[in-house]
């Protein structure tokens, strides 16, 4: 059996510039990170018949991988030309379709183990491009190149993506004292709303927006140094400011239960700010908070469901093979 461990991501600056009809006119630029949450894939082949298993939150049966019913399973199968005696069991540590890019984590934890599988040794950008073509070409799921860039590389990076489509990612080196400074200041809290991130991107007006976009990728070079230096102050700052921009993108992004909540999380003094990360619609707010201590208390108190964050610097692997 093979077990591969693929980190989520979250959207620091920039989002958003990694889709198409952005960077093919200005390019895209954007800093993200991966935590300690994400998704498990084992994988082995059957011995004894020909069927194929799928273990999600669903279970199937089936003899051809035709018949595959979870898209995303079913094309990565396709892609290495496996059309029977297989098992695959994923498991997720957080709520999917909460923006924090858990389809493309499963897609490239889905090729990290099935490449291992059938013996393939695949580069990171190989991963990436394949992860991309099967979820943006092939099943036409809506988005960028941020979330199999994120998952496969690990860590904290700046990335940038040419007009042609093309990208360079760039591993921000953190001393692990920065990064434990940034933990002990970071906070999701889920807004118990889950979305098609696909609907949210087709919402949006592409060219009335582009300007918006222009702003939120001047928040790169400024995030970029407040990471460097460990300043979370500067960082719920700005997270706050890239929250009011991106609520103009798409009257979908928002709604009055997300307002108030986020209201709600703002009476707490000692919460400097934040944005709804991914699309938006739902998911989690990433909050940026002076006294963790504090504000953990105040979450509680509130009933609100949250998790902590500690920065993953890893990217997808085999775990067990």
């Amino acid at each position: 059996m093979i077990i591969s461990k693929t980190p989520y991501r979250i959207p620091l600056a920039g989002g958003g510039t990694d889709i198409d009809f952005y960077y093919k006119k200005k390019g895209g630029l954007f800093i993200t990170c991966t935590f300690d949450q994400g998704i498990y894939v084992s994988v082995s082949e059957r011995q004894i018949d020909k069927k194929i298993l799928i273990q999600t939150t669903d279970t199937q049966f089936c003899y051809s991988v035709k018949r595959v019913k979870h898209e995303i399973i079913r094309e990565a199968l396709k892609y290495f030309g496996i059309k029977n005696k297989i098992q695959i069991n994923c498991f997720s540590t957080l709520p999917t379709q909460s923006g924090l890019g858990t389809s493309s984590a499963l897609i490239v934890g889905l090729i990290k183990a099935l490449s291992k599988l059938k013996r393939k040794n695949l580069s990171n950008k190989q991963i990436v491009q394949i992860a991309y073509k099967i979820e943006r070409i092939t099943l036409g799921y809506k988005g960028g190149w941020q979330d199999q860039i994120a998952s496969t590389f690990g860590g904290v990076l700046k990335v940038n993506i040419s007009k042609k489509g093309g990208f360079q990612v760039k591993k921000l080196k953190l001393q692990k004292k920065t990064i434990r400074k940034i933990n002990n200041h970071l906070v999701l809290v889920f807004t118990n709303e889950i979305r098609d991130s696909s609907k949210i991107i087709n919402s949006q007006n592409k060219e009335q927006n582009i300007n918006y976009y222009d702003e939120i990728k001047n928040f790169v070079p400024i995030i970029n140094s407040a990471i460097l230096k460990g300043d979370y102050n500067l960082i719920g700052k700005i997270f706050h400011k890239h929250w009011l921009i991106k609520k103009k993108l798409s009257n979908k992004i928002s709604s009055n239960s997300i307002d108030n909540i986020y209201l709600k999380l703002l009476k707490e003094k000692s919460i400097v700010g934040g944005k709804i990360i991914g699309a938006g619609g739902g998911g989690f707010f990433l909050i940026v908070t002076k006294n963790l201590k504090k504000t953990v208390k105040f979450l509680k108190k509130k009933n609100f469901n949250f998790s902590k964050i500690n920065i993953e610097t890893e990217g997808s692997k085999v775990i067990s093979s």
